[in-house]
C-alpha cells in the first residue's frame, strides 16, 4: 500500500471512528473532521504500526476517546507549520522517530517553554535541543518521556487536560499564596516546584524515564519517591 492509499484509508476509518465517537455527545461532523483529519496525516506520514495490537489501538484511541487530544495536537501541528512559513524556522518532522512509532515527532515547532518539549495528543514538538540537535539524551527524551504523556492522553482521553492544566493552575494559586510566608526562592521557582514538577502526570513521566527526581530540582520540594507502579519501568521501543 502507497502512502497514497494508506492516507486515504485512514482517513476513512478515522472519520468514521470520529464520527461515532462524536455522536456520543452531538458532535458528529466535528468528531468525522478530527478523526478524517488525524488519519489522513498519519495515514500519509505512516506512523502507525498497524501490525501491533499497540499501534491498532492508538489508531482507535486517537480517534475515539482520546479525540479531543487529537484534536489539540492538530491544532498544534498546524500552528507550527504556519509558524515555519512566517518565521522560518522549520519544524523538522522526524521520520525515524515517528515511522511505525503511533506518533508524529518535531525537532522544533511552537513549544510552552524553550529546551522543554510539549506533547499535545499524539504530536511531539521541540525534540531537538536549544542548538538545534537530536542528541542521544533528547531522543532518551522522547522515547522514554514524551511518549508516556502521549499514552498518557490516550488513556485519560477527555479527562486528561482538565486533570492536568487543573493541576498547574491549583500550583499556580498554592504558590502565589505562599509567597508572603517565604520567599527564599523566586515565584517561578516555586510554580516550577508545586505546578509542574508535583504533577502527578510529570511525576509518571519523569519516572518511567528514571529520572526521579530530575537532578535539576530541590529533592525535598517535590514527591521524594519515583512513582509507585512505574518506577524503573521504560516506554515501548520499537
Amino acid at each position: 500500500m502507497t502512502s497514497g492509499e494508506e492516507a486515504v484509508a485512514t482517513a476513512i476509518g478515522g472519520a468514521l471512528l470520529g464520527g461515532l465517537a462524536g455522536r456520543a455527545v452531538g458532535a458528529t461532523s466535528l468528531g468525522a473532521v478530527i478523526g478524517g483529519l488525524n488519519g489522513a496525516v498519519a495515514g500519509f506520514r505512516g506512523i502507525y504500526d498497524w501490525r501491533s495490537t499497540r499501534g491498532r489501538s492508538a489508531f482507535v484511541l486517537d480517534s475515539t476517546w482520546s479525540l479531543v487530544a487529537t484534536g489539540a495536537g492538530l491544532v498544534l501541528m498546524a500552528a507550527s507549520k504556519a509558524s515555519e512559513v512566517f518565521t522560518g524556522r522549520p519544524m523538522g518532522y522526524e521520520s525515524d522517530l515517528s515511522s511505525r512509532r503511533n506518533r508524529f515527532v518535531h525537532r522544533g515547532g511552537l513549544v510552552l517553554r524553550r529546551g522543554f518539549a510539549v506533547t499535545m495528543g499524539n504530536v511531539i514538538n521541540g525534540a531537538a535541543d536549544r542548538r538545534g540537535d537530536l542528541t542521544e539524551s533528547r531522543r532518551h527524551l522522547v522515547d522514554e518521556h514524551e511518549e508516556v504523556h502521549v499514552w498518557q492522553e490516550r488513556a485519560f482521553g477527555p479527562l486528561y487536560p482538565v486533570l492536568y492544566t487543573g493541576w498547574f493552575i491549583g500550583g499556580v494559586v498554592l504558590a502565589v499564596g505562599r509567597r508572603g510566608r517565604s520567599e527564599e526562592t523566586s515565584l517561578a521557582n516555586d510554580i516550577d516546584h508545586l505546578a509542574y514538577y508535583r504533577n502527578p502526570f510529570e511525576w509518571h513521566a519523569y519516572s518511567r524515564a528514571g529520572e526521579w527526581p530530575p537532578s535539576w530540582v530541590d529533592p525535598e520540594r517535590v514527591w521524594r519517591r519515583p512513582f509507585r507502579w512505574t518506577a524503573g519501568i521504560r516506554a515501548t521501543r520499537r
